[in-house]
């Protein structure tokens, strides 16, 4: 019988701290390198929860790969996010868990086509904030003492995983305010130069970033820069209505 050393050897386990949609990391790794030094284990997987997105975001893995190289940082969204969401407790397969529906279209199930795997919910206060899976790739039963140790990761796992989504939110916060600030000052700019009202200065801008699909934020700091004529072909735009059209020269 191959030694679980031999085993690991032979799937060349690895390591990647997957970035969220903020480019933000959850240092979940160690933990999951402890899952895998102390349970019959091939790979161990972490989704953040993100309920307003209606996503699952895979933000660490260790052992065998979720999925090729070019797409394994990877969103999970519609139903097979929807039963993460619906997860409130533990759920342990021993046997064929890569064709359960309540794993079958997460990476690493697809890629790997564990056999068994352990499932915890990663709480935090009184919210799940994230998933784990610990994945075996042979029918193996799970002893009590490797499922005592799962769960004694829950919580740990789900405090990093908090604290990753607090720095997500103040940075989400940063940005509104930064792209207010400019905004603001490319207004100013615009009622300046043209005698514009605040809120004309404001439609000119929003009709600038629809025409050209480009945010707002760009479009103001591109005026504020000098890269943008404020109005089309260097001709001034009239005033704008609160629908967005022209006003007429009488108005």
């Amino acid at each position: 019988m191959q030694s679980l050393a031999l085993v690991r050897a032979t799937i060349a386990p690895r390591q990647s701290p997957l970035a969220g949609p903020s480019g933000d990391q959850a240092p979940v790794e160690p933990l999951l390198d402890l899952a895998m030094d102390n349970t019959n284990t091939q790979g161990a997987y972490v989704y953040r929860l993100d309920r307003k997105r209606g996503a699952a975001s895979l933000i660490g893995w260790t052992g065998l790969r979720p999925g090729p190289a070019d797409a394994i940082q990877c969103q999970v969204m519609g139903e097979a996010a929807a039963r993460l969401f619906e997860r409130g407790s533990p759920i342990v397969v021993h046997e064929d868990a890569w064709s359960d529906v309540r794993f079958q279209d997460l990476p690493e199930f697809r890629t790997n086509a564990f056999e068994g795997v352990v499932s915890v919910p990663l709480p935090d206060a009184d919210e799940v904030v994230g998933i784990a899976n610990f994945c075996r790739s042979r029918r193996v039963p799970v002893q009590p003492r490797e499922l005592c140790f799962f769960l004694g990761l829950g919580r740990p796992l789900g405090a990093l995983l908090s604290g990753s989504i607090v720095r997500q939110d103040l940075e989400r916060t940063k940005q509104k305010l930064e792209d207010r600030v400019l905004i603001e000052r490319s207004k100013g700019l615009l009622q300046s130069d043209f005698g514009w009202t605040e809120e004309h200065a404001y439609l000119h801008l929003r009709r600038l970033s629809r025409q050209r699909r480009t945010p707002m934020r760009e479009i103001a700091r591109e005026m504020i820069d000098g890269r943008t004529s404020f109005a089309p072909r260097g001709v001034l735009a009239p005033p704008l209505n609160s629908n967005g059209s022209a006003a007429s020269a009488g108005a």
